[in-house]
């Protein structure tokens, strides 16, 4: 069994009707990533088929995978701050993060250097954090290499967490699977872009099952306060090869619909073919996504 559907197996145990505790985070990035290290090893030798799979194995399997799929985002999260602190001349704190209205304040200066460097190990952790969820083999020595480049004040930055019922609802990975099915059946993207911080885990998943590459951009206007996404012009950039291709715009959880709206707006005129997709719309929402795993009656 490859290694990714067994993780998906493993994750399907989970009660997926309430967030667990495990969701409620806050360690240093370099926890985070011994933890991830300790934990892709198990899963990936984990046996699914022995009889010998109890229910104190299984509840110490379920455990291990919920970690790895709650923690592997944070790969994302902070090596993407990391990237717009630079970029837009914001102060490197180890457990703030910082406003973009804020910059005006500081007027902290990076070089063309570090903002090069900043972006090349924020799209790395993509990659990285792809491979963790695969549970490949390459998946730790990827870890190091990434680590290996990061200036050493990142290992201290706190990354936070706390338990969303509809980020947890719209991560189940059946939900994903029927929602990739979706998409296939009427839309081919070579592309998703989804809307940080809250679809980085659901949107690594969908990416992996509809084999496409993901690209995060923040807009995460009740958490962080953004009035926009936040596009620099290494974002578009690196979205330019796909100014004439179908592309997937994604948010987990489409509430009252502003979000995916400005979101889809905002990074529409940089392709070609443009759909939106979201695993959970609540049946008040204004906006309707082209995909949606599932409708919510709140």
């Amino acid at each position: 069994m490859p290694c990714f559907t067994k993780f998906m197996q493993i994750l399907e145990w989970a009660d997926w009707s309430a967030p667990p505790e495990q969701m409620n985070c806050s360690l240093s990035f370099q926890c985070i990533i011994q933890t991830i290290k300790e934990l892709i090893p198990a899963i990936e030798s984990a046996q699914l088929s022995d009889e010998k799979l109890d229910s104190y194995r299984i509840q110490e399997l379920l455990d291990k995978a919920i970690r790895l799929y709650l923690l592997t985002p944070a790969l994302v999260n902070v090596l993407l701050n990391y990237k717009i602190c630079v970029e837009h001349d914001l102060p490197l704190h180890p457990t703030v993060y910082y406003e973009l209205k804020e910059a005006r304040k500081y007027r902290i200066r990076h070089s063309l250097a570090e903002i090069q460097q900043a972006n090349e190990q924020y799209w790395q952790s993509i990659e990285v954090a792809r491979l963790c969820y695969q549970c490949a083999p390459q998946a730790i020595s990827a870890i190091d290499e990434l680590c290996f480049g990061i200036p050493s004040g990142i290992a201290s930055f706190l990354y936070t967490a706390v338990q969303d019922h509809y980020t947890w609802l719209g991560s189940q990975p059946s939900l994903l699977l029927e929602l990739a099915e979706k998409i296939s059946r009427e839309f081919r993207p070579s592309l998703i872009v989804a809307a940080a911080h809250g679809s980085i885990m659901p949107a690594l998943i969908l990416s992996e099952l509809l084999e496409i590459p993901v690209y995060f951009i923040r807009f995460s206007m009740f958490k962080r306060h953004d009035e926009e996404p936040i596009i620099s012009l290494s974002d578009q950039a690196w979205l330019f090869d796909y100014r004439n291709k179908n592309v997937l715009l994604y948010d987990e959880d489409v509430a009252r619909g502003n979000t995916l709206d400005l979101f889809s707006r905002r990074l529409s005129p940089l392709f070609g073919e443009v759909r939106t997709a979201c695993s959970i719309r609540h049946a008040g929402s204004c906006v309707h996504a082209d995909f949606s795993g599932r409708v919510w009656w709140d």
